[in-house]
């Protein structure tokens, strides 16, 4: 049914620009390019259809085209920002260089000062972390008898959320 609609309009516009095109005067056969016509209309639509025909005439190869931004953003482009390339020299050392997902969580005990979690890092040494402590993507926001919960930042442009909670259990040596 739209298809037949779509089909009807498509002739009508059809049939409305051949009468437009047949109805415009031809110019007479003894009028040279240096006359000027005194039809307002006349020479209107000879420019239109002179315009028409240099449009039609451009190249269409890819080849000459080139974007021109003119102070505008690439729109391909990350509106937060690229994502960090990391490599081995750009990371502090140790804890505060390890990603939330690299670190292994090997325990957790109680001291004065509270709930202490110790963690495998990437480069299989041990560590201590407590609440408040950085890491590369986050840091610790609450360490309980059993887990450690991490705030991670999330750098993607479709959630409203800046930070989303990782939570690391303490898992049975067995089940790793």
């Amino acid at each position: 049914m739209k298809r037949s609609n779509f089909a009807y309009s498509l002739l009508i516009v059809i049939v409305a620009v051949a009468t437009v095109f047949a109805q415009t005067p031809a110019p007479p056969a003894g009028t040279t390019s240096g006359t000027t016509s005194s039809d307002p209309t006349t020479s209107g639509t000879s420019e239109v259809q002179k315009t028409i025909e240099e449009i039609l005439e451009e190249p269409t190869t890819t080849d000459s085209y080139r974007y021109d931004p003119q102070g505008r953003r690439d729109p391909f482009r990350s509106l937060i920002g690229p994502a960090p390339k990391l490599e081995g020299g750009q990371r502090p050392p140790g804890v505060p260089g390890f990603m939330i997902d690299e670190i292994r969580l090997q325990g957790i005990f109680k001291t004065r000062q509270g709930l202490v979690a110790m963690i495998n890092g990437p480069d299989n040494k041990g560590y201590l972390i407590k609440v408040g402590d950085k890491v590369f993507d986050g840091e610790v926001i609450r360490v309980t008898g059993t887990s450690v919960v991490f705030r991670q930042e999330v750098n993607d442009p479709t959630r409203i959320e800046r930070f989303r909670e990782v939570v690391k259990d303490l898992s049975p040596s067995g089940k790793r």
